[in-house]
Parts: C-alpha cells; sequence; structure tokens
C-alpha cells in the first residue's frame, strides 16, 4: 500500500503541472487558465502583425473579417460583429523566439497550430508567452500572378499609395512598385493615387528599360501611358503593352458626379491585337470614409460605412451614368470597373453598382480574400476596399479575378518610409494588394462569335541540379522562346532565349545552373505567343 502510495506522490508534480491542452477562444472566457502553460489545439491563424518587431502579434480563430465585407451595413450588426472580433483575438508574446521567417517578414493570414506558451489574464483578456518555436504555414510570399485557364488579356488595378517624386523615399518607391508590375506582366495597368506624370512616365520608362534588360532590344517602347490630365491630387491612369492592345480614342474623364476630381475617374477603350476586338476599362478612385470639417449629410452612421457614404453612392450612380455614355464612345458593350472604391462589397456604393447590373467578379472567384488590412475598432480586420466588376456582356468573357497578396498582408513596419523597408523588392510597396482580372476577349456567349484563345504550355522541369543542368519540356504544340530565372525576392537574375539562329523554337531546352547559389528559384517559360508558365526548383 505504502508503495503504492509512493507511486502516486511521484507523479502527483507532473499532475498538476503537466501542460494543459485548450481550445481558444472556448476555453478563454473566464480567468481559469491564468498562469498556466497550455497547448492550443485548435488551427489559429495570424490576424495582426502590426507589433511583431516589438515582440507581439495577434492570432485568431478564423481571420477577422471587416463587418461590411461580409455583411449589409447597420448600426447593430456593426456593434456585434466589432465584438465578435474583440472577443476573438489572442496575444501572442514571442518570448525566446522569434516571429520574423526566412524572408525577413511576417505575413498576416498565415495559420499555427499546437500553441504553446504561458497564459496571463488582464483586463479580462489573455496573452500568451511561447514555450516553444511555433512553426507558421501557408500565405508564403507570391512571386507570380497567373492561372492554369485560358486567357488573352490580364488587367491589374492598383493603388500605388501615392506615387509622388516630391518624397524623400521616392526613388525606392519607384524601383519597388516597377518590380511589382514587372511580377504582375499584365496587358493592361489601371492605377490610382500616381500623383502627377512625372511619376506615371518614370514608372513606364523603368518597365521599358527592364523588358529591354530581360530582352536584349534597345529600340522597343512596349509599355506606353495614358492619362487624362497631369494632377498631382492623384490620377486614375494607365500602363499599357503596346504590343498586345491598342488604345481607341481619346481618354474619357467622368465628371458626371458633380464634377468630383474627374482625373480620378477616368475611362478608355482598348482593342486587343490579336483578334480586334474591344473593351472599356473603367478606373475610379471614391472618395475616402475620413475626412476633417465633414457636412452633415456625408457624417458616419456608425452603420460600418464611415463618412462620405452618401459621397460614394453618388460616385456609383454616376458611375453607371457614365457607363451608358462611354459603352456609345467606344462603341463597345464590354466595361471592366476597376480601382479603389473606398467601400467594403456589402456597402451601399458596391451594392448600387451591383443593382445597376454590373457583375462582381472577386465574389465570384476569390470571396474568401481580401485587397485591405485596416485597423479600427480594436481590431485589424480585412476586406476588399478595390473591386473589379463587369457589365453582363463581359462577365461571360472573364475567367477569373483575385489580389496580388504582396502588400495587405506584409507589416507596416515594412512601408518604404520606415526601419523594416526591403528596398530590394517589390512587397509592401503600397497599402493595396493589386487586384488582376483575367479574361479571355472575344470568348463570349451573346453576340460575339467564339475566337480560340492562347493556351499556356504546360511545362514540365526535369533534371537534377547537383548535375548543373535543368531541362525545361513542353507537353504540347506550342514551344519555349525564353525562359527567365527569378530568386526568391522575384528579382530576375538570368534570362535564356532558345530560338536558335533560323528562327526556330523547340519543345524543349536544357540550360546550365552552374553560377546559382543554394536556395528556391521560380523558372519562367515562355511560348511563342509571349504566354507564361511558371516552375519551381531548390539548389542544394
Amino acid at each position: 500500500m505504502k508503495k503504492q502510495l509512493l507511486i502516486v506522490l511521484n507523479f502527483l508534480p507532473v499532475l498538476l503541472f503537466a501542460q494543459q491542452e485548450v481550445r481558444f477562444p472556448d476555453d478563454f472566457r473566464t480567468s481559469a487558465l491564468n498562469g498556466k502553460e497550455v497547448t492550443i489545439t485548435n488551427t489559429l491563424t495570424l490576424t495582426s502583425n502590426r507589433n511583431y518587431n516589438t515582440g507581439s502579434i495577434t492570432l485568431s480563430k478564423g481571420q477577422l473579417w471587416t463587418p461590411t465585407e461580409k455583411n449589409q451595413p447597420g448600426i447593430e450588426m456593426f456593434n456585434q460583429e466589432n465584438q465578435a472580433n474583440q472577443e476573438n483575438q489572442l496575444t501572442v508574446r514571442q518570448g525566446t523566439f522569434s516571429f520574423t521567417d526566412a524572408n525577413s517578414t511576417c505575413r498576416i493570414g498565415q495559420t499555427v497550430e499546437g500553441l504553446t506558451g504561458n497564459a496571463s489574464y488582464r483586463n479580462g483578456t489573455y496573452t500568451i508567452t511561447l514555450t516553444r518555436k511555433p512553426e507558421f504555414k501557408g500565405n508564403e510570399r507570391p512571386t507570380s500572378c497567373n492561372i492554369t485557364k485560358q486567357y488573352n488579356l490580364k488587367v491589374a488595378s492598383f493603388n500605388l499609395e501615392h506615387l509622388n517624386k516630391s518624397i524623400d523615399t521616392y526613388s525606392i518607391k519607384l524601383s519597388k512598385v516597377a518590380l511589382a508590375l514587372q511580377a504582375l506582366q499584365a496587358d493592361i495597368y489601371a492605377l490610382v493615387e500616381v500623383e502627377g506624370a512625372a511619376g506615371l512616365n518614370e514608372l513606364c520608362q523603368l518597365l521599358n528599360e527592364n523588358y529591354k534588360l530581360l530582352n536584349g532590344n534597345s529600340d522597343t517602347q512596349k509599355y506606353q501611358t495614358r492619362y487624362y490630365r497631369d494632377n498631382a491630387q492623384g490620377m486614375a491612369c494607365f500602363i499599357y503593352d503596346s504590343e498586345t492592345v491598342t488604345p481607341i480614342g481619346a481618354i474619357s474623364p467622368n465628371t458626371l458626379a458633380d464634377n468630383y476630381l474627374p482625373n480620378r475617374k477616368t475611362a478608355q477603350g482598348f482593342q486587343l491585337n490579336s483578334n480586334k476586338e474591344r473593351f472599356i476599362l473603367c478606373c475610379n478612385h471614391w472618395k475616402a470614409k475620413v475626412g476633417s470639417n465633414i457636412p452633415n449629410q456625408y457624417k458616419d452612421k456608425g452603420d460600418g460605412q464611415g463618412a462620405y457614404n452618401l459621397r460614394r453612392v453618388q460616385e456609383a450612380e454616376a458611375t453607371l451614368q457614365f457607363i451608358e455614355e462611354i459603352k456609345k464612345t467606344y462603341n463597345d458593350p464590354d466595361v471592366l470597373v476597376v480601382g479603389d472604391l473606398n467601400a467594403y462589397t456589402c456597402e451601399d456604393p458596391i451594392r448600387t453598382l451591383e443593382d445597376g447590373g454590373l457583375v462582381n467578379l472577386l465574389t465570384t472567384y476569390a470571396p474568401n480574400e481580401y485587397s485591405y488590412a485596416f485597423f479600427s475598432n480594436s481590431s485589424y480586420a480585412i476586406g476588399y476596399l478595390d473591386h473589379s466588376l463587369a457589365t453582363s456582356t463581359l462577365e461571360q468573357q472573364a475567367v477569373d479575378a483575385r489580389p496580388f497578396r504582396i502588400n495587405a498582408d506584409e507589416p507596416q513596419r515594412m512601408d518604404i518610409d520606415q526601419s523594416g523597408a526591403q528596398p530590394g523588392n517589390m512587397y509592401r510597396c503600397s497599402d493595396h494588394n493589386p487586384i488582376v482580372t483575367f479574361i479571355n476577349l472575344g470568348t463570349g456567349t451573346t453576340g460575339i462569335k467564339d475566337i480560340p484563345a492562347y493556351s499556356r504550355p504546360t511545362i514540365r522541369l526535369t533534371g537534377n541540379p547537383r548535375s548543373a543542368y535543368l531541362t525545361l519540356v513542353s507537353n504540347t504544340s506550342s514551344p519555349i522562346t525564353r525562359i527567365e530565372i527569378l530568386n526568391i525576392s522575384g528579382q530576375s537574375i538570368a534570362t535564356h532565349n532558345m530560338v536558335d539562329s533560323a528562327g526556330i523554337a523547340e519543345s524543349s531546352f536544357t540550360f546550365p545552373i552552374t553560377g546559382l547559389t543554394r536556395g528556391f528559384y521560380l523558372i519562367r517559360a515562355y511560348d511563342e505567343q509571349g504566354e507564361c508558365t511558371t516552375c519551381k526548383t531548390v539548389i542544394p
């Protein structure tokens, strides 16, 4: 009997002080866990990296959505959703561990399982101090934005967050934005918050220089600009690939919304060179949710839509009227409305556009992603301020739309004017994620003849990296004409043209990798029509 009792006493400290398995937030609604080491068994999502450089982040059960991204506006709804977001937040302190990954960043949207640490309770909320290194997974930095579906036109819309030559960090920002546009490889870029034509032209020039560097062509001006009027208060403007599309007519400003900053609402018709099909691109930057000396009719009503909601509704109504005008101007029914509309998906301005007949492509193709993250009402929440909506005829030709998550997921500390900035790459070049819309122009089903879209080559990367050579093989009839090797930051470090002296491209190509250091690389393969497929490899 004494021996059995001794065994129990020997194990008692272990039983008393063993790590406790819990679930968040279910088991965190009282102070019972205070002072205990716990392991959280359910998956948590990194929802705030605002303070990661000072040693803390916020985790939640799932993402924290801006209330009006998923719910129609209303005071009661807004208060309830904000309260739910606040209760679904766990502050995590790093202890002796680091939140910074191999890219010297810490991205929201990553997940972690088996989080272990000491719990402390204060003022009704818990903090966990890590006692075991966490393994964050998912939402790695993207390096390119392509899809496997067939398309012949890629449109990228992007709020550049004040591309302004007067700021001290302009050259850094210009370089980072150019890297982002280069990675997007869009046929048309619809840009807002460009503070004057000088910056737009320099950005376009940098794109051309990068293209010449990669392709060895010193004469071409592949990329060209389009804007309504030089304006230092911000322009809605375009950069386009002249080899792929041709502008139709003059650029058109939208002056219907009481002539409110028409430079921020413009449209341009484009013709696809390959099949002569047309569409109209309408680029917008609507009134922000904040301001000073706000008139009474525009003040925040507390329903989640912020200030100037009525102003944005007026801009939406004017946009619908504008669409009918530009259809006649450019003689085409296919219109794509993009830009920073400063309204989340379920707010009145977006619903006004939808009620007016536009189809929201992001709710169709990427309903659980986002373009913006913002700290408000004690939560760092996400949603779409940037949109892609199409008329019914163009919607039938759209094949995908999604954000290129290079900015909003990154810490604010990496802004170009902050100590954590990374000048050599494209990440956090703005606070908005670009939106990319993929279209098969000319392949709709309503009064438009079917025209085969370009198909992307199916590429296999073969060979042993230790042998100093790799081989790309195309499994289709479309031969490979050029390959490009990029490092983990998205910077091009080598290019190989694969067309021989007789102008003939091959379906396979072996290339050297002897000059590459150890690490992760992307291999981009281009076919005869300039379409791109990306492969990955690791040099051991």
